[in-house]
C-alpha cells in the first residue's frame, strides 16, 4: 500500500493530542503524526491500549506518552488535558477519534433505553466537545491550531451498521464542527471532520459479531462484506490516518468547517 507521504516531517516541534488512541483509527492516526516528528499525548479509556501505541511509536522512532482519560467526563478530560500541557506544552493539533458504537435501536425505538442513549451521546459528542473546550482558548491565544473531528457517513444519513443513538451522536458533531470552524477560523484554529464509512477495527469487528446471527451469517463472512462496493478490501485506519494528519497540516490551511468523507467511493457527493 503506497504512502505518499512517507518521509515527511510535517509535524515537527508540533503537540498532538489524539483520543481514543489506544486501537484502530487512533492508534494510526498517533502512529501517523508521530512518525511526521510530533510529540503525541495518546489518550484512551484503557491504559493499556494506550501504552501498546505509546510502544510501537517509540519502536519507530516517535515521541509519545499515554494518558487515561474517560472523554465523557469533563472532570476527566480537564485532568488529562492539563496533565497533557504540563508534560509537552500548548497542544498544537487535536484529532477527537474516541467514539463508541451503539446497536440499540437497530429493531426499533423501544430498544433505546436513556442509559444507552446518554452514553453514546456523551462520547461521541460531549467528548470532542471536552477537549476541544480545553484545548482551543490556548490555540486561539498563540493564533495557530488544527482539530479535526471523526464523524461518520451516519452522521450525514443512517448508519447501516449501528443505531439512531450512534446516528444522532455523529450528525450532532458535525454540527459542532461547523459551529467552532466559523467562530474560531478568525482567530487562527482550522476545525474539519471527515466521515468514514466501514473501517477494518475493533469496533467494526464487534458490529459484524452482534448483526451476524440476526441476518444468518458467521461473523467472519459478515466481517469480509464490510467493504466499499468500489473496493475489493475492507479501508484499513491507516489509510484513515493519512486523512487526519493531512487536515492537520497547513497544506490544508484552506479547507475549513468541512466534513469530508473516507469512505472509499461509497457516497459519491
Amino acid at each position: 500500500m503506497t504512502d505518499p507521504a512517507a518521509g515527511a516531517r510535517r509535524f515537527v516541534d508540533r503537540v498532538a493530542v489524539v483520543t481514543g488512541g489506544g486501537s484502530g483509527i487512533g492508534r494510526a492516526t498517533a502512529m501517523r503524526l508521530a512518525t511526521e516528528g510530533a510529540r503525541v499525548a495518546v489518550v484512551d479509556r484503557s491504559r493499556e491500549g494506550a501504552d501498546e501505541t505509546v510502544r510501537l511509536v517509540a519502536g519507530a522512532g516517535g515521541a509519545a506518552r499515554a494518558f487515561a482519560c474517560d472523554v465523557a467526563s469533563s472532570a476527566s478530560v480537564r485532568d488529562a488535558a492539563a496533565a497533557v500541557e504540563a508534560a509537552f506544552g500548548g497542544v498544537d493539533v487535536l484529532a477527537n477519534v474516541a467514539g463508541v458504537g451503539d446497536t440499540a435501536g437497530m429493531e426499533g425505538i423501544e430498544g433505546v433505553s436513556d442509559e444507552r442513549w446518554a452514553l453514546t451521546l456523551a462520547v461521541n459528542l460531549s467528548g470532542p466537545f471536552h477537549w476541544c473546550r480545553a484545548v482551543m482558548p490556548g490555540m486561539a491565544a498563540r493564533g495557530r491550531g488544527a482539530i479535526v473531528n471523526v464523524s461518520s457517513l451516519a452522521g450525514r444519513s443512517k448508519s447501516a451498521n449501528g443505531g439512531m443513538a450512534y446516528s444522532a451522536s455523529k450528525a450532532g458533531l458535525l454540527g459542532l464542527t461547523r459551529h467552532l470552524a466559523f467562530d474560531y477560523g478568525p482567530r487562527g484554529v482550522r476545525v474539519n471532520a471527515i466521515c468514514p464509512g466501514g473501517v477494518d477495527t475493533p469496533m467494526l469487528r464487534e458490529v459484524a459479531e452482534w448483526l451476524a446471527p440476526r441476518l444468518g451469517q458467521a461473523p467472519d463472512a459478515l466481517h469480509a462484506q464490510m467493504k466499499p462496493q468500489q473496493m475489493e478490501r475492507r479501508i484499513q485506519p491507516i489509510e484513515v490516518g493519512r486523512v487526519v494528519a493531512f487536515l492537520l497540516t497547513e497544506a490544508a490551511a484552506i479547507i475549513r468547517g468541512q466534513s469530508i468523507n473516507v469512505d472509499g467511493g461509497d457516497t459519491p457527493y
